[in-house]
């Protein structure tokens, strides 16, 4: 009955989940259908004086191979672009990802073994105890123990039914073990990691040990629950620093990447039977190892102790150099506190001198600003952001790291979505960058991982119907001939392609609207000369753009979700840099031929799209960026209560 349970819970949950994923999916893909829209209206308000401002960029799967041109039929259009859609989706993938320790599904447990008979010794008194409270027909939804919820009860169960309901940290005088003692120091060691200890219920398990140390009478209900207190302290700990506080489905819903597991029940029995330390030991073991981690976590520490130090000054007023005066002391101090000023430039000197101009670019670096060595308004806005806000941002970005698989390869391509950059990464090293564009606000670039598998050069775009009608018809009822100064052809139903200006557009709507569109591969195409592939269920894709003059703003949320290129030539030449018949010159040749091609990758490069608001880069620097589509501020809510307490309770 109970493995019954735990299977058909497990099932639920997963197929619950599943479906709100694909309903997600869905509505992802319907959004970000226009992923080279933008591109392309700014591209036709070139030509069609009076187009409408700049709006979406479509989304397509892989075009067809390339083909002799000839007036398609409409099985042909939707084949084509049919098989395009359905190649960017991986489903097996899709639905592989949905599983791991967010969720905290565990391995569905054996039959639990009975109750242990009463035969007066203090530790099978113990042990019933236990039994009693997690041994439970129906299993329980929850289970309290002095107030306090267990919230690990799919690793709780198994680990004591495995050692038939014996009390894990006491010893045979019913005294808590030194592994009790180590977990209360490994628990107050939390806050390293951006944890809280008091979200484990530290102080009152404290207390608890330390009463009976000191010999307080206590019965076996008590020593029972003093146990499961402790356990499922060292499980939700455990869990927190293997996957994060909360799972980030809960959080950001767009969130699909596979995240680390590990078999909790099965480590803390290691654990206890391991000897001295060992507890301790296997908390330290399961935090992320990356070096981009544990950089963050020493930029916590490096912040907490400014803050204990009295934090940094407020500086009041815009400044250049040449300024003196009490507010260049107040800059120099501010500098000074976040390590962009050394010491021995933070005198007391008035003066906005070089050393203060070069402190400023620094700082405006780290913080994805214009650097001019003055503190305009933007600058000034960053400098007075409170320490307090900081150091909650390191934290978020530290419980988002939790989320992330171990390893992401010896080479990979990685777009941090607040920083309009990609990467590319070898050995864990940088060896490309570029600004990118991503999406608006309203059609978020989403965050997950997926293989680049092929590039298209000199991409076609088949225009999805929603496009049609709500972006395109409109053009269409002004101007007939607007969209062919795009090169966008249009079919009628039977496949052939008609002149525009026969159609009585006014008349058309979407109940009537029989057309399908095409644009051509060239200049214009919303796509630009190439466009990067790594199948995923949202549609999106890496691709250039003729629409240049973006990359130069700081702040890049200008499309519908699929990611815009600097340098797509230099990232085709880097992918194809083994096989010998591509090399820049032909790989530009290919970009601008207008005849569409699929190029295959010699082998897969693994892409990740993430949303990391402060990190640290391979120079040691830390960075701070805008929470430009609002993700840190569920997760603010889901961590801290009354703008700072930590929740006791959930996860």
């Amino acid at each position: 009955m109970l493995i019954h349970h735990y299977k058909s819970s497990q099932r639920f949950r997963v197929l619950a989940f599943m479906s709100k994923r694909i309903v997600f999916s869905i509505l992802v893909s319907t959004l970000l259908g226009a992923c080279a829209l933008d591109s392309m209206l700014v591209a036709a308000q070139q030509v069609v004086p009076g187009g409408p401002p700049p709006a979406r960029t479509p989304v397509v799967g892989p075009a067809a191979p390339s083909r002799p041109e000839a007036v398609p039929t409409v099985a042909s259009l939707q084949a084509e672009q049919e098989s395009s859609a359905h190649d960017e989706i991986e489903p097996e993938t899709a639905i592989k990802a949905e599983a791991g320790p967010h969720e905290d599904i565990a391995a569905a447990p054996p039959p639990l073994p009975p109750c242990p008979a009463d035969d007066g010794a203090l530790q099978t008194r113990i042990a019933a105890q236990i039994c009693q409270h997690v041994r439970v027909e129906p299993p329980p939804a929850r289970i309290v123990v002095q107030s306090r919820e267990l919230r690990k009860l799919n690793y709780l169960i198994p680990f004591y039914a495995q050692r038939n309901y014996q009390a894990a940290w006491l010893d045979r005088r019913a005294r808590p073990t030194p592994a009790a003692a180590e977990l209360l120091g490994a628990l107050g060691e939390a806050d390293q990691e951006g944890l809280r200890a008091s979200d484990y219920g530290r102080e009152g398990l404290q207390k608890l040990e330390t009463a009976l140390q000191q010999g307080g009478a206590a019965d076996a209900k008590t020593l029972a629950e003093f146990d499961l207190l402790f356990t499922d302290a060292y499980l939700s700990y455990g869990s927190h620093l293997l996957a994060g506080r909360f799972s980030p489905l809960k959080l950001d819903p767009e969130w699909a990447i596979k995240p680390r597991s590990r078999d909790l029940a099965q480590v803390l029995n290691e654990a206890l039977s391991g000897g001295s330390g060992k507890i301790a030991e296997s908390l330290r073991d399961l935090p992320p190892k990356s070096k981009g981690y544990t950089q963050l976590r020493e930029v916590l520490q490096r912040y907490r102790k400014v803050e204990h130090a009295g934090g940094w000054p407020t500086v009041g007023a815009a400044l250049g150099v040449g300024a003196q005066g009490a507010q260049v002391r107040n800059l120099r101090a501010r500098l000074q506190a976040s390590g962009d000023l050394t010491e021995a430039d933070a005198s007391n000197n008035p003066v906005y001198d070089k050393a203060v101009s070069d402190a400023v670019r620094r700082f405006q670096k780290r913080h994805g600003l214009g650097e001019t060595g003055t503190v305009n308004g933007a600058t000034l806005t960053a400098l007075n952001v409170p320490l307090s806000q900081r150091i909650r941002q390191v934290e978020l970005n530290l419980e988002r790291w939790r989320w992330l698989p171990d390893e992401f390869g010896s080479r990979y391509i990685l777009v941090n979505i607040p920083n309009f950059k990609m990467n590319v990464i070898e050995d864990g090293k940088p060896v490309m960058e570029a600004k990118v564009v991503v999406g608006r606000e309203e059609r978020q670039t989403p965050t997950f991982t997926a293989n680049m598998a092929y590039l298209v050069m000199s991409p076609k775009w088949y225009v999805p119907r929603s496009i049609a009608v709500k972006d395109k018809l409109p053009q269409l009822k002004r101007n007939p001939y607007s969209l062919a100064r795009q090169n966008i052809r249009i079919y009628n139903s039977a496949g052939q392609q008609i002149n525009p200006g026969a159609v009585n557009w006014k008349a058309i709507g979407k109940d009537n609207f029989n057309y399908h569109l095409r644009q051509d591969a060239g200049p214009r195409n919303a796509l630009g000369g190439i466009k990067f592939m790594f199948p995923n269920p949202y549609n999106v894709y890496l691709h250039d753009t003729p629409t240049r003059g973006l990359f130069s703003q700081n702040q890049r949320t200008f499309s519908s979700g699929c990611i815009r290129l600097s340098n797509p030539v230099e990232l085709a030449e880097y992918l194809l840099k083994h096989d010998p018949k591509w090399n820049r010159q032909t790989i530009k040749a290919a970009a601008a031929s207008g005849k569409q091609r699929i190029v295959n990758l010699p082998q897969q490069v693994p892409v990740y799209l993430l949303y990391w608001t402060a990190w640290v880069d391979e120079n040691g620097l830390t960075h701070f960026r805008g929470d430009i589509y609002n993700r840190d501020k569920p997760m603010v809510r889901a961590l801290y209560q009354d703008g700072g307490t930590p929740r006791s309770k959930g996860a």
